[in-house]
């Protein structure tokens, strides 16, 4: 086939028209037909749309006579028609009866196949010559039936033994059973992670994975991920897993994310992989899964397997269309009784007079709500005086909630599959809009991707794919504590303050319409205001020689290039700004080259073995160019020429690393397996005689079933497994050397200076490692109605690579050491189980729990704390030797020896002069449960999410106390505060004492630095996921077009079981977190409220 196709372009691409006389024409032809004649007929109609699309193209340029057309279009027509070919029809069941959907079904000697439906049903039209059918699934003995004449073949599975671990993907691409692994992995299936779907892909896996840590921040749609696997094993660097696509790595970091002080959360790289693209993802847990990877596979790895095409099945489309619609989940519960004003009387500007009437005249600038009781009473608004005397009252709940619109997420993807003799392929197009609930966002990302491999001959194979990533977005909010984001003023909003005068948030004159002591919410959503887009594309390229059957070598070469371009700007008249203009590009490439030379086979009698001998090459580039300008010159104009002060910036960072790497497996009787790994890396980022370091891995596994002897019915499959790795872990670019920074905005004698960096370097800075082990245990019963997956790790990394304050008097602020060690240790449950299974009606469920001990065993020398994260106001986030890592370390109340509150002899409270430990970040245990019912066409999947243990540092509580807009805070009648007054001689009596409410509210926290109270307990369980789903193509029993129609309902965060009644209060989450830092996970900023989602799914294929 091959060949006549050449044939045929040859000659319509060198030879013009004219000079084609009919004897060659039929001699071509001719020769099509005989080699057409061999083929199925559904590669044969393929091959006739193809030329005859070609053909018909270039009759249309007048390259070819209308008769050489008919020719060739009559000839192909008429040897599809006398292709001889029978329909067969049947269905496929299991030992019980259960059809069993997927099964391939494949005529015997040939690409022709296809699979069963939903309800285990098939069709199949093979050749007059086709003797045999072969029916194979994973876990399931491969059958041969023969046709004998027959139109219709049901077929009865039987289960195989040998078959029952399935076959995962590990490091790069290696495809093995999951029975020789001897550590653990953890496998998502792609239709998992469409229906009810996020915007990033890596919120997906939040709660299907034991040991997989997800916390979404709070930058709404596109924002990024923090994603842990069994828990954070670098005190001051990158804690996140390494992604690796197709098996080509790719950037996952955020740029230029979101700080205490400001920002905005652009996303990381896993955003942008669109899920109806992805076939299946693998999560490699441990050292001894990743190593291979290097350095930066320490963390672990998550390897995502995209669709690709197949043979035998015709031209297959898949398309998926999602629409769902959001609302914010929960919002602050305010009080509705107090007004703006100090120690419980009015905040006025005095009075004015309307009509011989005076008036109160309440100033809208006023921060604080510690005044006196909303009674109903006119007043005067100093921003709008022309509105004339309105009513002094509380407003309505929905006072804030009315700030948020209806977030609207549309989605379209198609793909088109499809293989014909040697090749195969695959090309989606997807297409996805999301308005935000934040007025005036959104967010707009389409791709192309494209798959195509080919076996060139019986030894050669090549495959590649290209994926090109458009995404824009509009109006990213400000997620910070500061107040620019929206939130802020939302939180400080005086309850008797309507949203709709807010919303004429600019005056005649240009300037804002200031409310409260912070910027109004409108004006921050549209005067400050920006835009960013992204082109990316991730491809690789890969060539497979088998030298032998048992000895083959591959090449791949890959990369992950895009550009942001980013715009911000901030309108004049905002507080603290004349004008700002920013623009930035930042430019991120990657490429990775690998070479593989790998070898399996029998050693010796009851021995086999595999062998791999690997090196990679890793080349990173980033580079940002940009400039902030200042003070506009001429008002309202935007771009940098109109500023007065300009900023440049522009920096390049590179990276490289050269690795090689070796990996062995040796099996006995297919039941013991043993594996070796080696890989050494040379990195760039390290000291001169610190580049090269290796680090090995050793795994086991006993597959104790296959040995022992007993009734399979009970236990039907045992394994247990066991491993050890070291993992090294490198460091960003240029820490081994001193840099400077040359800036133009601070001149002496019109020279620009060039400032040393602050960070003492460590020219001889070495390799973070990782030294880890484990051990495991697999087990099914009752023919695998009910499996249990067990593990226990434990995992130190020393050489922490640290930068520790030093005086100032030295001139810079931080030195470099290595340094420190931290333990990570835990456990992870994966629960299986399918609890009823009949012929209409299946339930099943599974489990995921997992618990990690984090512990900071040792810091550097004379140093016992390392400061994490310090948000100021009495709390702070930090690592201390000998305790749990992410500690809340703040100052308590005042306490006497009883623990009762100590108060002033006025009744207030009092700080602890000592800092003591209040909470943690870290969870106790992370759990999953999921639910999946089917009866008949309908099916029905509920995921449930658990978190136990850890706590967070809300800044939200905090801004509520110090201001008194909370609805904890609305009993204000007689406070006394809950504590003791000191008598003398070391007697207490019971605080009798009435206290003004700021004092009892704000002087319990931020008044005092009273870090306790602003701590809320992080438990939760959530109902995560809820869909319910028709197979609609039940009702078109009739029609083989389609072979998947299915319709679902779908919702996404929908409601808390359980969480802290703070969290409510607050309007926030206690999932959210500001940024992807590992500190930032317990630290709530003033956060964007988590949204509630719920729509519908459609899914066709034919």
């Amino acid at each position: 086939m091959l060949s006549m196709k050449a044939e045929l372009i040859v000659i319509d691409l060198q030879r013009p028209a004219g000079e084609l006389c009919r004897r060659e024409v039929y001699a071509v032809a001719k020769r099509c037909k005989i080699a057409l004649m061999n083929l199925t007929i559904t590669t044969n109609y393929l091959i006739l749309i193809l030329i005859s699309l070609k053909l018909n193209l270039m009759k249309l340029n007048n390259l070819l006579p209308r008769s050489f057309i008919l020719c060739i279009s009559l000839m192909l027509c008429i040897d599809a028609a006398l292709a001889q070919v029978r329909t067969i029809t049947g269905t496929v069941t299991d030992g019980e009866n259960q059809t069993l959907p997927g099964t391939t079904v494949l005529v015997k000697g040939t690409t022709t196949g296809t699979i069963t439906d939903a309800k285990g049903n098939y069709v199949i039209e093979v050749p007059a010559s086709a003797r045999s059918l072969v029916f194979s699934f994973t876990g399931f003995v491969l059958q041969e039936i023969q046709v004998e004449g027959r139109s219709q073949i049901n077929v009865k599975m039987l289960p195989d033994a040998n078959q029952l671990s399935e076959v995962v993907v590990t490091a790069f691409g290696i495809e093995r059973e999951k029975k020789a692994l001897g550590y653990s992995v953890q496998v998502v299936d792609g239709a998992k992670l469409t229906e009810a779907r996020e915007s990033n892909v890596a919120n997906s896996l939040k709660g299907k994975v034991a040991g997989l840590h997800v916390n979404p921040s709070s930058g709404g749609a596109g924002g990024s991920s923090y994603v842990m696997i069994r828990g954070n094993s670098s005190l001051a660097g990158n804690g996140q897993p390494l992604y690796v696509v197709d098996g080509v790595p790719i950037d996952n970091q955020t740029l230029d994310g979101a700080r205490v002080d400001s920002g905005r959360d652009y996303g990381d790289g896993i955003n942008n992989i669109n899920p109806d693209d992805i076939e299946n993802v693998t999560v490699l847990k441990g050292p001894a899964a990743a190593s291979i990877y290097g350095a930066r596979g320490s963390n672990g790895v998550i390897l995502i397997t995209t669709k690709k095409g197949t043979r035998g099945r015709g031209i297959g489309v898949d398309i998926n269309s999602n629409l769902t619609i959001e609302r914010p989940n929960v919002i602050p519960t305010q009080q509705n009784v107090w007004g703006g004003g100090y120690a419980g009387t009015y905040g006025s500007l005095g009075s004015k007079t309307i009509d011989g009437v005076a008036y109160s005249t309440w100033p809208s600038w006023l921060a604080d709500s510690w005044g006196g009781k909303m009674d109903g009473r006119p007043i005067i608004i100093d921003r709008w005086p022309e509105a004339g005397p309105v009513p002094y009252t509380g407003q309505p709940s929905d006072n804030i909630k009315d700030f948020f619109k209806t977030g609207v997420t549309k989605t379209n993807t198609i793909g088109v599959s499809g293989g014909a003799g040697a090749v195969t392929y695959r090309v989606s197009v997807s297409d996805m809009h999301n308005k935000g609930i934040i007025p005036n966002t959104k967010l707009e990302r389409q791709t192309v991707n494209l798959r195509l491999s080919a076996d060139v001959s019986s030894n050669l194979s090549v495959d590649g794919k290209i994926n090109y990533v458009r995404q824009r977005a509009t109006n990213r909010p400000q997620i910070n504590s500061y107040s620019q984001n929206p939130m802020t003023a939302l939180n400080l909003l005086p309850r008797f303050m309507s949203l709709d005068r807010l919303k004429t948030y600019k005056k005649e004159d240009g300037t804002m319409t200031r409310v409260n002591g912070s910027l109004n919410p409108y004006w921050t959503v549209n005067e400050l205001t920006g835009f960013d887009t992204r082109d990316r594309v991730i491809g690789f390229i890969s060539a497979k020689y088998k030298f032998t059957n048992w000895l083959s070598l591959q090449a791949r070469t890959g990369t992950d290039f895009y550009t942001d371009v980013r715009y911000e700007q901030i309108n004049q008249y905002t507080s603290g700004e004349n004008g700002r203009v920013t623009n930035n590009q930042f430019f991120v490439k990657e490429g990775n080259s690998d070479l593989l030379l790998s070898a399996a086979g029998k050693l010796s009698g009851k021995w086999s073995g595999s062998f791999s001998l690997g090196a990679n090459h890793l080349d990173r580039n980033q580079e940002v160019v940009g400039n902030t300008g200042t003070n506009l010159n001429v008002p309202g104009l935007y771009y940098i020429g109109n500023t007065r002060n300009v900023t440049p910036r522009q920096y390049t960072t590179r990276k490289k690393m050269n690795s090689v790497y070796f990996t062995g497996q040796i099996a006995y009787e297919n039941f013991l397996f043993v594996d070796v790994t080696g890989r050494n890396d040379w990195s760039s980022t390290l000291g001169n005689k610190n580049q090269s370091f290796f680090y090995p891995s050793v795994a086991t596994s006993f597959v104790f079933s296959d040995v022992a002897r007993w009734n399979k019915d009970i236990l039907t499959y045992g394994k247990l497994r066991a491993s050890y790795a070291e993992a090294g872990n490198d460091a960003s670019p240029y820490q081994t050397q001193a840099g400077y920074t040359v800036t133009s905005s601070t001149t002496y004698n019109d020279q620009p200076f060039a400032n040393i960096r602050t960070n003492i370097p460590l020219t001889n800075l070495k390799n973070e490692l990782k030294r880890s082990y484990e051990f495991g245990a697999e087990l099914r019963f009752l023919n695998n109605r009910l499996g249990l997956d067990v593990t226990y790790y434990n995992a130190s990394t020393v050489n922490q690579i640290l930068p520790l304050e030093i005086s100032a008097t030295t001139g810079y602020d931080t030195r470099l050491i290595n340094a420190g060690e931290i333990r990570n240790s835990g456990y992870e449950i994966f629960l299986t189980a399918v609890p009823v299974k009949t012929k209409n009606f299946n339930w099943d469920v599974s489990l995921n729990l997992s618990n990690n001990k984090s512990k900071v065993v040792s810091l550097a020398p004379n140093i016992s704390t390392l400061t994490l994260m310090d948000p100021g106001y009495g709390a702070s986030i930090q690592a201390r030797t000998g305790e749990a890592f992410g500690n809340i370390v703040g100052y308590r109340f005042l306490r006497n020896e009883n623990g009762d509150k100590l108060l002033t002899a006025e009744g207030k409270y009092q700080r602890a002069a000592d800092l003591e430990v209040l909470g943690r970040i870290q969870p106790d245990y992370l759990a999953g449960l999921t639910n999946t019912l089917t009866y008949k066409a309908i099916s029905l999947s509920a995921l449930v999410d658990v978190r136990k243990g850890g706590q967070i540092l809300s800044y939200s509580k905090l801004n509520q106390m110090a201001k008194g807009t909370g609805k904890f805070t609305e009993n204000r009648e007689n406070l006394i505060a809950d504590g003791v007054i000191e008598t003398g001689n070391g007697e207490y009596t019971k605080s009798t004492i009435v206290i003004p409410a700021e004092d009892y509210y704000a002087g319990a926290g931020p008044w005092n630095n009273i870090g306790e109270t602003q701590v809320i307990d992080a438990d939760y369980v959530a109902l995560r996921e809820f869909t319910i789903g028709y197979n609609l193509k039940s009702l078109f029993k009739a029609n083989k077009f389609f072979k998947t129609v299915k319709l679902s309902v779908v919702g996404r965060n929908l409601f808390y079981f359980y969480r802290d009644a703070q969290f409510k209060e607050m309007g926030i989450s206690p999932e959210t977190a500001f940024s992807t830092a590992t500190a930032a996970q317990g630290y709530e900023t003033v956060a964007m409220p988590t949204t509630r989602s719920v729509g519908f799914n459609l899914s066709l294929s034919f």
